[in-house]
This record gives structure tokens, C-alpha cells and sequence, in this order.
């Protein structure tokens, strides 16, 4: 998984969308 904040994370669909630190 990338580095990064988690901004959102759904575990039934098991995706989710991070915001990386590098912009």
C-alpha cells in the first residue's frame, strides 16, 4: 500500500483512496 494519509477506506469494497505525501 502507498505511503501516505488515508483519507478514506471502505472495507466491504476493500479500496480506498490516500492522499500521498509527495503531492
Amino acid at each position: 500500500m502507498a505511503k501516505g494519509t488515508v483519507k478514506f477506506f471502505n472495507t466491504q469494497k476493500g479500496f480506498g483512496f490516500i492522499q500521498q505525501d509527495g503531492g
